[in-house]
């Protein structure tokens, strides 16, 4: 009797433990938008990520599509406003994801965290907004600013590293009469600009201050500051820095621009340290640094700063559950973790914000070194503009810049119509 339900007892426990297993590996399709320039040496170090994660669940089968810049933007705004969104999306901090958040279109990622936040740096998990957690970032921050400087030639030209806008002014003319372009910055994509220079340029003539008070009203994007601002742009390209080229220039083109030695000087964000290092070898490497924009006479911001955001990161569409809600977690939570960040940092020298020993790794190439290093050397981050500014005065300074390049506007006029604009939505 004992026995035959024992054996009763054995038979039920197998067929639970097969039927949790077969939960376990239940089959999930999920749908992703992700930040990506498929033509970008950065793809590789994508492409290793899924392969991993496809290794570790093969119950799981990722449909991505890739996108990148404006057009990112542009389609994650349709498919929010067709009621299509992708299961798990690339998404931002503040202001480029901002709509998303408040109009509850993504997922609270804490209670899928719980324990875990302590694993990450606390700058990383911090709420953005509401009180709740959209996204988990990648690293601690992003320099959306960053100088990269080609040594080699400024030695060759018998120039040194300017500290003063007027020094960097001066050696246009050296450097455009050995048939080079003084400053590399491929500003064809409207955002490029704003982003990785006009920002900091924003922080370190008007100050954080200021950026706080404009957002707000207490101050006004007619203020001098800003004017001032606007006008250094406008005179980089004036005086020669910035070739008007610049504005023809798709961004994927300026790395191997750069590499091959066309420019002294590059303007981009810390990330393209994971485009450089691929094209360079580990000796060539030793001739390239990580610099931020000179001092500006009458700046009233930090001498030395750059300007950042919180990191990017992926984040969940609301209302999922069960299979799909679990899924989404592991790739999110993956993509934020060691073994994704591992190769990430090896890869591109983007430091994790989850909380590893990095000193582990050997035989790392010297631009991820001297990256990791740019972080402990900068003063100060400013807020990147389009982290902070949303809508149609985001869209009029990106494409007011271009005008400047242009000469379809004045500085003056722009500034007007940009506190116009934010009046509407302050």
């Amino acid at each position: 009797m004992y026995k035959k339900y024992f054996y009763l007892i054995v038979a039920l426990v197998l067929v639970a433990s097969l039927s949790i297993c077969a939960f376990a590996q239940e089959e999930v399709e999920l749908t992703m938008l992700n930040y990506l320039d498929i033509t970008s040496p950065e793809a590789a170090v994508w492409d290793a990520t899924v392969e991993a994660f496809n290794a570790k669940y093969p119950n799981i089968t990722l449909t991505i599509e890739n996108s990148f810049g404006d057009a990112y933007h542009q389609k994650l705004a349709a498919l929010a406003g067709a009621g299509d969104l992708p299961d798990v999306m690339y998404l931002w901090p503040g202001g480029r994801s901002l709509e998303f958040y408040k109009n509850e279109l993504t997922e609270d990622l804490y209670p899928f965290l719980g324990a875990d936040k302590d694993k990450y740096v606390p700058s990383a998990v911090a709420p953005q907004w509401d009180g709740k957690l959209y996204e988990l970032p990648i690293t601690a921050g992003t320099a959306c600013h960053v100088l990269y400087v080609n040594t080699k030639i400024l030695d060759d030209l018998g120039l040194t590293m300017p500290t003063t806008y007027e020094e960097f002014v001066a050696m246009g003319p050296t450097i455009s009469d050995a048939g080079l372009y003084p400053i590399l910055m491929a500003n064809k994509a409207a955002w490029v600009m704003q982003s990785c220079l006009f920002s900091a340029l924003v922080g370190r003539i008007a100050g954080q201050d200021w950026i706080d008070k404009v957002i707000t009203g207490e101050a006004s994007f007619t203020d001098q500051e800003f004017v001032d601002s606007l006008a250094l742009v406008k005179d980089m390209y004036d005086t020669g820095l910035l070739p008007p080229q610049s504005i023809q220039l798709e961004y994927g083109d300026a790395p191997n621009l750069f590499v091959t030695g066309r420019s002294p000087f590059m303007i981009d964000g810390d990330w393209r340290v994971g485009a450089l290092t691929p094209l360079l070898t580990e000796e060539e490497q030793a001739d390239f640094e990580l610099a931020v924009f000179p001092d500006i006479a009458g700046q009233k911001g930090v001498s030395g700063s750059t300007a950042g955001v919180a990191s990017t990161g992926f984040g969940m569409k609301a209302g999922l559950t069960g299979d799909k809600a679990d899924a989404a977690w592991k790739w999110i939570s993956f993509f934020a973790g060691p073994e994704a960040s591992e190769l990430r940092f090896v890869g591109e020298g983007i430091v994790p914000s989850y909380i590893m020993d990095l000193s582990v790794y050997e035989d790392i190439p010297p631009l991820v070194v001297k990256r990791a290093a740019f972080y402990a050397e900068v003063s100060t981050n400013t807020s990147v503009l389009d982290a902070v500014i949303t809508g149609e005065p985001i869209a009029l300074i990106n494409n007011g810049l271009q005008q400047l390049a242009l000469g379809d506007i004045t500085p003056e006029k722009l500034a007007a119509d940009i506190e116009a604009a934010m009046k509407l939505v302050r």
